[in-house]
């Protein structure tokens, strides 16, 4: 388990995707960490009485960390997310505590309905390095979503894949030019937590049940996403 110096709260280390995910875990300008993964763990950690501490790293690096037993947590996971086996190994999960929609965006002169994944069969898609995709597609890694909403925008990759309320903000908020799909699918998130410290999951567990009940999950949620929407 990892301890914080003595008589303080244990560290909770949880794997942050750099450069971070808008809006749900991001660093912001001054080196805060916030965004809707990051407030909710908060309310969690104030009830397992434990500090938080989040480290930036690719996402492919983040999935070797935590198998290698270097971070903790990693929030956001899909429900029913297929793993490799040393993963699998190394993995407990929590009780669903959010839903995330998954859409393609696309370049507006697209001449075809880029509506369902079947459309992209043998097209180049930009996809985030080390996230979960499906296999028939021919993807195209970066480092981040808002490097493919970017891309997109300036005709350097004709398609995307990225999560439905960050297509919003990017081209909400940074001006881009690209349409938006209607979700391809929507999944339950979870947190993974590694085994070394399952005694967290009961109470984790507990907690968001807890702050289900009291509306704190929509609260937060709200404080991100609220007034987001489909306007340019």
């Amino acid at each position: 388990m990892a301890e914080a110096d003595q008589g303080s709260q244990p560290i909770l280390r949880v794997g942050m995707p750099s450069p971070g995910q808008v809006p749900y875990l991001w660093r912001n300008e001054v080196g805060e960490f916030e965004g809707i993964y990051a407030d909710t763990l908060r309310l969690i950690a104030a009830d397992l009485d434990v500090e938080l501490q989040f480290i930036p790293l690719s996402q492919a690096r983040l999935r070797r960390h935590f198998v290698a037993g270097e971070i903790d947590l990693e929030a956001g996971v899909p429900v029913n997310l297929e793993t490799s086996e040393s993963l699998k190994q190394v993995s407990l999960y929590s009780r669903p505590f959010g839903l995330v929609n998954e859409v393609i965006i696309y370049r507006p002169e697209l001449s075809f309905p880029v509506f369902i994944l079947k459309d992209l069969k043998g097209k180049r898609v930009a996809t985030v390095r080390g996230s979960s995709v499906p296999d028939n597609l021919i993807r195209e890694d970066f480092s981040s979503q808002w490097q493919i909403a970017q891309r997109v925008h300036r005709g350097w990759n004709e398609i995307g894949l990225m999560k439905e309320v960050s297509a919003l903000r990017y081209r909400r908020e940074g001006r881009l030019n690209f349409e938006i799909s209607l979700p391809y699918v929507s999944h339950p998130v979870t947190f993974r937590l590694h085994r070394s410290r399952s005694e967290l999951l009961a109470g984790m567990n507990a907690s968001i049940d807890k702050l289900e009940q009291q509306g704190e999950l929509e609260r937060v949620v709200c404080k991100y996403l609220c007034g987001v929407n489909t306007d340019n």
